[in-house]
């Protein structure tokens, strides 16, 4: 007999009765079609949805289910993703069983879909996780009454759990698809504030969304903030648009505003094909990540270059290399914040950067290429005779900082995203920052914390209630991302 995972939530979620569901899912997504008021929209290719309770968080479930029950004999693989709620763990997880029951029935698992994720390292078999999870279980007796009870419809349940956003945005690649293929991410918005914050806080999540910013995201705005910024990513990435299907949150349901839990859904579709050039860019850009991104695909040349000749003019004038504004591109004379980076054979030889934007681009790189060489205190000045292959410059350009909230030490721990994080750690007078980078130095989150602490002047196992934190992301360009060879030879250097 095949494994099947049982029901954990029925009889609290949602009703374990099976007539009293089908009665509850099929009101709710008839609402949902009755207050639609767009009759030519296009079916969605992915759809956000929260997960709570029905009673509370039904009716916005059931607005972006609604979208997508077209897709009835078209669909035959629904790719599930949602945060980890009862147990931490490294990555995404997947579970032992062939299929999940519901008081509908039971939903097989897309076997050849789970198979295509495990091939990723960031994926793992974990039952555990998926035993009392409610965040993917909720969403499953809408999939039976949209698309039938005994569908043939293979589902991918995936849960997400300490990792980067871009490592799901990895795995939802691989499981794109065609046609065939739906993709619904599970997540509520904002928990446990009085009823105006988190209007507040859920309306800006709203708009990060609408703007596709998956690096702003985090578990404070969604609790599943990776899950819906690796779709977000996805959904830039791909030229499509977003629109919000409607949003509330518990104090509505329930009349007790005091201490809610926000709720919202949205429908990702296929970019339009009139869709303007510039409207294109602007989707296709959304966020720090994109436009950075986009800035070193079309510049990263003259900022590498811009700090090589400000290293050789560290070598020739004893300062860095001052920037004619003509002699640049406008986009690197917009005020920017970068680090830059020298390694020799392999080994730090000089990192120095800027926390917060203070002036343009060009000038912070220039500044701090030369002070990478030349005023970093650990090491020497650099020498000439040290400008060969061997020596390798790179470039950080930092997003702004955000406030990164935690209780403890271990919910700091908890919250980290490897790979992806940068950090600013502070307690008093002491500060420590660490660029994501140093994640493949120190890839376990406890020990990134405690390294941090020492770099910031205090103890490994220093705490207090002062300690604070701040978020950085960073996307960056190497010299030999450039060219490989012959990078430190001086040539056409900018007077």
């Amino acid at each position: 007999m095949p494994l099947i995972r049982p029901p954990a939530i029925a009889g609290t979620f949602y009703p374990a009765a099976p007539d009293m569901l089908r009665s509850e899912i099929d009101g709710l997504i008839h609402a949902a079609v009755e207050s639609q008021t767009e009759n030519d929209t296009p079916i969605p290719k992915a759809i956000i949805v929260p997960h709570a309770g029905l009673m509370f968080s039904g009716t916005i479930a059931g607005l972006g289910f609604a979208t997508v029950r077209a897709l009835k004999g078209t669909v035959k693989r629904i790719v599930i993703i949602g945060p980890a709620h009862r147990m931490a763990f490294q990555g995404i997880a997947i579970a032992k069983a062939e299929g999940f029951a519901t008081p509908l029935g039971d939903v097989h698992c897309d076997l050849a879909g789970l198979q295509a994720a495990l091939a990723w390292p960031q994926v793992q078999v974990l039952d555990e996780a998926h035993t009392q999870e409610h965040g993917l279980e909720i969403e499953l007796p809408f999939i039976q009454r949209l698309f039938g009870e005994d569908a043939d419809i293979g589902i991918v349940p995936l849960l997400v759990s300490r990792c980067s956003a871009w490592q799901v945005h990895e795995v939802i690649e691989a499981l794109w698809g065609g046609p065939e293929t739906l993709i619904v991410i599970s997540s509520d918005l904002s928990h446990f504030h009085d009823y105006d914050t988190a209007k507040r806080i859920d309306d800006n999540t709203r708009a990060m969304i609408e703007r596709f910013d998956a690096e702003s995201i985090t578990s404070g705005d969604a609790c599943g903030a990776l899950p819906v910024a690796g779709m977000l990513i996805s959904a830039r990435n791909r030229g499509m648009r977003i629109r919000t299907l409607g949003m509330c949150n518990s104090g509505d349901v329930t009349g007790d505003k005091s201490r809610v839990v926000g709720y919202g859904a949205w429908a990702v579709y296929a970019g339009s094909e009139d869709m303007r050039e510039d409207e294109k860019t602007s989707k296709s850009s959304g966020g720090f990540v994109g436009m950075t991104e986009k800035l070193l695909a079309d510049h990263g040349a003259m900022m590498i270059d811009l700090a090589r000749q400000s290293i050789w003019h560290g070598i020739t004038h004893g300062g860095p290399l001052r920037i004619d504004p003509a002699l640049v591109s406008p986009e690197l004379l917009q005020s920017g914040a970068c680090f830059v980076t020298l390694k020799k054979s392999g080994q730090l030889r000089g990192c120095i950067g800027s926390v917060m934007a203070h002036r343009d681009l060009a000038t912070d790189l220039c500044e701090n290429a030369f002070k990478a060489g030349f005023g970093d205190p650990r090491f020497p000045a650099l020498r000439q005779d040290e400008l060969n292959d061997d020596l390798e410059l790179s470039i950080s350009v930092l997003s702004p900082p955000r406030d990164f909230p935690f209780e403890n030490e271990a919910d700091l721990i908890a919250k980290l995203t490897p790979h992806e994080d940068g950090i600013i750690l502070s307690d008093g007078n002491h500060r420590g920052l660490f660029l994501p980078q140093v994640w493949e130095q120190l890839p376990d989150p406890a020990d990134f914390v405690a390294q941090l602490k020492r770099k910031a002047g205090l103890s490994t196992d220093h705490w207090s209630d002062r300690m604070r934190a701040q978020r950085f992301v960073t996307r960056g360009i190497s010299g030999k991302d450039i060219t490989p060879r012959d990078f430190w030879q001086q040539s056409n250097p900018m007077p």
